[in-house]
């Protein structure tokens, strides 16, 4: 296990390396095996769902109303998981309607209770999805995780904004086939956005079509080194504990670079 950094409160996160090309009967037989392999003091594990009901999603070849009873399946099942394991399963990304829009955004899977729905990317991954207003972090118990989806990673205020919200980690979320990124570069993008922010970054990553198509998955220093990165078309679980840092909230300026990043977005700074 990689530790980074010191702290009376922390939390150990476990981030899994699985094919995300599969159906959802062996998604969840994957899911089954991590939990199998992480320790005891593991609160919550960092997944990514199968990317096929997604991509199909995002390319207009299914209808949400079919992607959404799908979604609701692979929750139950993950929630019978978590209930079973007593570990929260955080998914991303997935789709959800709020009104006319969808938006992409994270769900968590706790042992007790419902899934709850928690964040949105804020750059749209392709036409006709929404991006967030802005960047809401999602509490692990005493620590605060931001999310940031695909193409947020290329936005360096993005990741400013979550150091100003008082963010302890950012989640880099970048599945294959989703993410469609050099994988060299979405890990070199981690590093330089962890060096800027002096903030720890764990990589969801994943592979499919035998290894064909990847993302990497990783954990990256708050001074911007890589801890742990796996390339392979192979199952990995990476295990990173998060203390809570002692950082002062600047609301006015995580207001600021909210405002620029819209601008951006604005003037068509994503390439769909």
């Amino acid at each position: 296990m990689e530790g980074i950094g010191e702290g009376v409160r922390h939390v150990v996160l476990a981030v899994a390396r699985i094919d995300l090309g599969v159906n959802t009967r062996e998604y969840i037989k994957s899911i089954e095996e991590t939990l199998n392999h992480v320790s005891d003091r593991v609160s919550a594990l960092l997944i990514s769902p199968p990317i096929g009901p997604l991509y199909d999603t995002l390319r207009g070849r299914k209808k949400y109303t079919s992607y959404k009873n799908n979604l609701n399946n692979l929750l139950s099942r993950l929630s019978s998981l978590s209930r079973r394991r007593g570990v929260t399963i955080m998914l991303s990304p997935v789709l959800k309607r709020a009104g006319n829009k969808l938006y992409v955004t994270n769900v968590i899977v706790p042992p007790i209770g419902t899934p709850v729905f928690r964040g949105r990317s804020m750059v749209p991954l392709t036409e006709g999805i929404a991006g967030g207003s802005e960047l809401e972090l999602v509490k692990v118990d005493s620590v605060n995780l931001c999310f940031s989806i695909s193409k947020d990673l290329e936005i360096p205020e993005i990741s400013r904004i979550c150091l100003f919200k008082r963010g302890d980690a950012i989640i880099a979320v970048n599945p294959p086939l989703i993410t469609r990124r050099n994988p060299e570069l979405t890990l070199y993008l981690a590093m330089a956005r962890a060096r800027e922010n002096r903030i720890p970054i764990i990589g969801i990553g994943g592979y499919a079509e035998e290894g064909n198509i990847q993302q990497p998955t990783f954990i990256v220093r708050s001074d911007g080194r890589v801890a742990e990165v796996s390339d392979t078309p192979e199952p990995n679980i990476f295990e990173i504990e998060v203390p809570a840092s002692m950082r002062q909230y600047n609301l006015e300026l995580a207001k600021k670079y909210t405002k620029i990043v819209k601008e951006y977005l604005i003037k068509g700074f994503h390439l769909y």
